[in-house]
């Protein structure tokens, strides 16, 4: 049975360096608990260190302890460092830069004690340790030791995003929970050996079909915003973006469960995000007064989905609505061994947008290392990637053609298909979606084409028939060899790889 989740979760800095007069974050956070308590909703507090530390925080939270649950955001700021006996590189007692503020800019062993003085310190004013933490990203070392000291039930993340505040984080599922790998925060564990066991939820509402694409053609520069959270007046603060939002992330049967994320860090002030919240939050009333959306905390989203789920489910996104009215489509279907986007245009084109592969052995970048540059990633591994391999008047992706010319799709109808995998029927393209293998249905002819443009970092290598090799190269400049193989059709072309069909049918094999 599906599951459809809403969780409203608002973080809280104590400081905000970018302000003369920072007092708006408590005025900020105040109105954000006051919201929930007026809708009914229980709600999700991360605190931040410096903000733990803040008697106003607490009575806060106090003030509302039969509605909300308390956590931890684990930005890196002075005060923390400071109880860890640890040197301050920031410029302000919370810095965003890179090289402090995140776990990466640390050593493994300075990690713990981080870690360690966080919970510690939050022992200290509230008696217990936290179940709930959240951060735009943390590297798997630091997620997997404190899950296995202090038991989480649930840790939340950033969307996808590439270079937006220096972090990258890119070709994860798309949205909801996954457990992720001990090697690499963003991609799901294979092997169950290799899993975290800790739920992790992607956060901030992405559109599926036109957060992945903005900025498009400039793949070396920060990506736009086109999500949920109620300060983006093309996104959250749009009542149109927001209705259309809730009728294609909620209104349709995903694979296992569609999840999102309600709420805003109080750095933003109460003057830009009351309104649109207030507006988001109604809404959401509407939904889960009609049983049509279940809200839970955090806390309790991860511990119902560690009693479903003993690994990653697969799980997808349809979107048939096109909030623009450009008559775009949108598949997004996740396992755990690859993700996949499936696009159709109002030209009728269809095509593979992006194809992200899962694989245990990839680290993320400064898992063992100490970020000291202005930026930090976490990747997947490419096969397709719509985003960083276009430019200028280049699209790239996987396209669908026949004697060179591309296929028309007279139609985008998904059925499902048991438990786990999807049947998306394009007229003359069909494609089935498992949980380790991907399936098109060709005409005769027909060829699966790579388009890229020419940009820094793509995998491809050389291949045979029934095998292409890639490399990803990351920031740092070191490889990572993968490959991938086929059941059914061959690799073709030398300048270009391209795939030629067999029998009518192409049949990419993910499992390793």
């Amino acid at each position: 049975m599906t599951w459809k989740i809403a969780n409203v979760i608002n973080f809280f800095r104590g400081c905000e360096p970018r302000n003369e007069d920072d007092s708006f974050l408590i005025t900020t956070a105040q109105n954000e608990l006051a919201l929930c308590r007026e809708f009914g909703f229980r709600s999700t507090v991360l605190l931040q260190f410096d903000a733990l530390e803040m008697p106003d925080y607490r009575e806060l939270c106090r003030q509302h302890a039969d509605e909300i649950e308390v956590g931890l955001w684990l930005e890196i700021v002075e005060p923390l460092c400071l109880r860890a006996g640890l040197p301050w590189r920031g410029r302000y007692p919370w810095d965003w830069k890179i090289d402090c503020n995140i776990t990466v800019a640390y050593t493994q062993e300075e990690r713990r004690k981080l870690a360690d003085e966080a919970f510690e310190g939050f022992r200290d004013y509230f008696g217990y340790y936290p179940k709930v933490a959240g951060c735009w990203i943390i590297d798997a070392f630091t997620l997997d030791y404190i899950n296995k000291k202090y038991g989480l039930d649930a840790f939340c993340i950033c969307r996808d995003q590439y270079g937006t505040d220096g972090m990258t984080l890119w070709g994860g599922v798309y949205n909801g929970g996954y457990y992720p790998s001990k090697t690499n925060l963003i991609m799901p564990a294979v092997h169950k050996e290799n899993q975290i066991d800790l739920p992790v939820f992607r956060m901030l509402g992405p559109d599926p079909i036109y957060q992945y694409d903005e900025g498009l053609g400039s793949p070396e520069e920060r990506q736009g915003v086109v999500t949920l959270e109620p300060v983006y007046p093309f996104g959250g603060g749009s009542e149109n973006w927001v209705d259309n939002y809730f009728n294609e992330n909620y209104g349709r049967e995903p694979l296992s469960h569609a999840y999102a994320q309600f709420g805003q860090e109080n750095s933003f002030g109460w003057d830009s995000i009351g309104q649109p919240l207030k507006m988001q939050l109604k809404k959401l009333r509407a939904k889960v007064d009609a049983g049509e959306i279940e809200a839970l905390t955090l806390g309790e989203t991860g511990r119902r989905f560690s009693q479903r789920y003993a690994e990653t489910p697969p799980n997808s996104i349809l979107t048939l609505n096109d909030g623009r009215e450009e008559e775009n489509k949108s598949l997004w279907y996740w396992s755990k061994r690859y993700r996949i986007n499936i696009l159709k245009n109002g030209q009728d084109e269809v095509w593979v947008r992006d194809l992200q592969l899962y694989d245990d052995g990839f680290c993320q970048e400064y898992l063992n290392s100490v970020c000291r540059a202005d930026r930090c990633s976490a990747f997947a591994l490419p096969m397709v990637d719509g985003f960083r391999f276009s430019k200028d008047n280049v699209r790239a992706g996987l396209y669908p053609t026949v004697n060179g010319e591309r296929i028309k799709a007279s139609r985008f109808t998904c059925e499902k298909i048991g438990e786990s995998a999807l049947r998306l029927d394009c007229g003359s393209i069909i494609f089935t979606l498992r949980e380790d293998r991907l399936e098109i249905t060709l005409p005769a002819g027909g060829v699966l084409d790579f388009v890229f443009a020419d940009v820094p970092r793509l995998p491809y290598r050389e291949h045979g028939e029934k095998e292409m090799n890639m490399a990803f190269a990351d920031f740092t400049g070191e490889e990572y060899r993968y490959a991938v193989r086929l059941d059914r059709g061959c690799f073709a072309g030398e300048d270009r790889p391209a795939v030629k069909e067999e029998k009518g049918k192409v049949i990419f094999d993910f499992r390793s």
